[in-house]
């Protein structure tokens, strides 16, 4: 897939350039929540990259779902604080999104500053993908850069629309996620693994199918092997899952159940608390007031076994309860046993629930791909055309 993408030798000096990021991160006491490797920080890098080519540089996000209204809450504030921070340089938020006043801060600006525009949803114009806010923004800038993957399959304004009224490009992180993944489409190696947990079996369900008859194993964690587990007719008691898809678990297992690897034992709780004592059970054994809230250490050695010797391994979403520190340990294991792969496999990570458990065990540099994106990943592993990415092909 080929991309329209800034050259190195592009003149950028005194452009003003729009760039969108996903800076869509928690806020918490009035702080981005960032990691070294997390969303911010990642774009941070090719912020730097054009500021240093003299460009003025127009950064965009949305941070949360305002719907449209001014909620200080979702102020982007903290987001270009921590930007501020990683670039070692002043970043001046506008009071806006579009407007006369957004317009003077970009009059001001000099060669290689940065400033933020404010939270693009906070326009309900944004999510409309209409032409009038694309227009708007379009005039602020000379150029267009998309580096937000992980919003390129929405259809909103600044991902899409905006590409009719100014030359876009792809940023280097989004071309580098594209490239990775359209190698994986291209030529599947073998033997190949899917990993997926996470709750929602509705939006993994079309990469599953398309997937399935190439893969060798796809190993099910998490409340997503709460929905396989019911639709075997066991009992998974208090434990989270989407009973709407119960049905297209058990089509699945009546297809390929000898591609399909379950865990066999899990870890339960009675309450979801930090200390809530922990009881491995049988799958068979889950009692009616029993929550699922982690994979059983006989199941971890089963998967970290399937994961040897792969040549391909792709993961997505977390393998227990892992808003809980101590319900996270299995999916923990099998993030060590993935990353200690890359190298002899190609292996790709995404979906922002996993970032947090990557970085906390110092893994983020050791895989082929950790991907920003989540739903954007699962779209476009799907086979489905993401927006903002049909936008900037050549």
């Amino acid at each position: 897939m080929k991309l329209r993408r800034l050259g190195q030798s592009m003149n950028l000096k005194g452009k003003r350039v729009l760039i969108r990021i996903d800076g869509n991160v928690p806020i918490e006491k009035g702080r981005a929540v960032d990691g070294p490797h997390g969303r911010i920080a990642r774009s941070a890098v090719d912020v730097n990259w054009l500021s240093q080519r003299g460009a003025k540089v127009i950064v965009m996000t949305h941070v949360g779902r305002p719907q449209g209204r001014r909620i200080w809450a979702y102020s982007v504030k903290p987001v270009a604080k921590r930007l501020s921070g990683l670039l070692g340089m002043p970043v001046a938020v506008a009071r806006s999104v579009v407007g006369k006043d957004v317009e003077k801060l970009v009059e001001n600006m000099g060669n290689g500053d940065v400033i933020f525009l404010e939270n693009l949803r906070f326009d309900q114009r944004e999510e409309e993908n209409a032409p009038s806010l694309a227009e708007a923004l379009a005039k602020l800038g000379d150029l267009y850069v998309n580096d937000a993957f992980a919003v390129s399959h929405r259809a909103h304004a600044s991902v899409d629309a905006i590409t009719s009224f100014l030359p876009s490009y792809a940023g280097p992180l989004l071309a580098t996620e594209i490239s990775v993944l359209a190698k994986l489409e291209e030529r599947v190696k073998r033997p190949f693994v899917l990993v997926l947990g996470g709750l929602k079996m509705s939006t993994k369900f079309p990469i599953i199918e398309r997937f399935l008859p190439q893969l060798d194993r796809l190993v099910v964690g998490g409340a997503l092997a709460n929905v396989f587990l019911v639709s075997q007719g066991k009992r998974v008691g208090k434990s989270v899952y989407e009973e709407e898809s119960v049905d297209s678990a058990k089509r699945l297992l009546k297809k390929y159940a000898k591609k399909i690897l379950l865990p066999s034992d899990v870890v339960c709780v009675h309450s979801l608390r930090r200390d809530a004592k922990q009881e491995v059970k049988n799958v068979d054994e889950i009692g009616v007031n029993d929550r699922i809230v982690d994979l059983g250490p006989q199941t971890r050695k089963l998967f970290t076994r399937t994961l040897e010797g792969s040549k391909m391994i792709l993961w997505n979403g977390p393998l227990g309860y892992c808003e809980i520190a101590e319900f996270c340990a299995g999916t923990q294991e099998i993030a060590r046993a993935i990353a200690a792969q890359t190298g002899k496999a190609t292996t790709i990570v995404g979906g922002g629930d996993t970032l947090p458990v990557i970085e906390s065990l110092h893994l983020a540099d050791t895989f082929t791909l950790l991907s920003t994106g989540g739903g954007a990943l699962l779209q476009f592993l799907s086979g489905e055309s993401l927006p903002g990415i049909e936008a900037l092909k050549l």
